[in-house]
């Protein structure tokens, strides 16, 4: 099962580089596909190969590369042409003639009014028509996102957001969205043709608060703030486009869209263990906050 030669994609980013590492732990043949290899010391360091591969390549010589692998992860790219970047790799991986492609998405690739929609949408929609063996994996908001916040809790024992607290929305813990990748990638025959949505909970910020306030071992609370103040402490993360992306997400929620606040048990499904809610979360990171 684990001699099959996995290729991930993207491997530096945080979801590529939490997947290379369970991969690795599952004894897996993986190979970390990274732009820049110098900035993949952390992977080399921990003994996984690592290839200069990379989604702007030209199609015809990415495949080159892909044709020494037989399945591969696709982690769509934080850039504003992700489209187009994705879906030269699926092309790429049609040249190449590879045995399994899964690909990350999002919980609100059908909804064509909105930016990440419109992103996610067209990469599907191509997956779809290549005539590869493919899955699709689609994860809402990071738990770990919380980590923009560390140093508020740190200081203020508070964190920020621009919906109410009582609003319910899922959530998906980026260890879990790489095991849910690793299991697949090392066993794509019970995942064909398949998409799935990665849940970890469904929860509002002021259930997430009283987690904290029990991991933390002191009073954390949820303060609601406005649209333009989460804009202006985001802009401190990700570029403005990708901020707006998260907004446009935040007002779904608002309006309890289903990409936003349907529970998936599909984490569980893939690999029989229970994903990592907001209190189990925070209980490993403690140290941070």
């Amino acid at each position: 099962m684990n001699n099959q030669k996995i290729l991930v994609l993207g491997a530096t980013g945080q979801i590529g580089a939490a997947t290379v590492r369970a991969l690795a732990q599952l004894k897996a043949n993986v190979t970390a596909g990274v732009r820049n290899p110098s900035k993949a010391k952390e992977l080399e360091d921990a003994g996984v190969t690592v290839v200069k591969a990379d989604m702007g390549q030209p199609q015809s010589e990415l495949a080159q590369i892909l044709k020494n692998y037989d399945n591969l992860y696709v982690v769509t790219p934080g850039h504003v042409d992700r489209s187009k970047l994705a879906i030269n790799a699926i092309k790429a991986a049609q040249e190449a003639h590879i045995k399994y492609i899964l690909v990350v998405s999002m919980t609100a690739a059908d909804n064509l009014e909105i930016l990440f929609g419109k992103q996610f949408n067209p990469i599907e929609k191509e997956l779809k028509q290549s005539g590869l063996n493919y899955g699709i994996l689609r994860f809402p908001m990071f738990t770990d996102n919380i980590f923009g916040n560390a140093e508020h809790i740190k200081s203020h024992n508070s964190f920020y957001g621009p919906i109410e607290g009582d609003r319910k929305f899922v959530t998906v813990a980026i260890q879990d969205a790489a095991l849910a990748a690793a299991t697949i990638l090392v066993n794509p025959s019970n995942h064909m043709g398949k998409t799935y949505c990665i849940t970890s909970e469904l929860s509002s910020s002021d259930e997430q608060a009283k987690a904290y306030t029990e991991a933390l071992a002191r009073p954390i609370k949820y303060v609601k703030g406005t649209y333009e103040g989460t804009k202006k402490a985001l802009l401190n993360f990700m570029p403005e486009w990708q901020v707006d992306g998260v907004l446009e997400l935040y007002r779904l929620i608002e309006k309890k869209e289903q990409s936003q606040i349907t529970y998936s048990n599909d984490f569980k499904t893939i690999t029989g263990k229970e994903p990592t809610t907001h209190l189990r979360f925070m209980q490993q990171f403690t140290s941070a906050f």
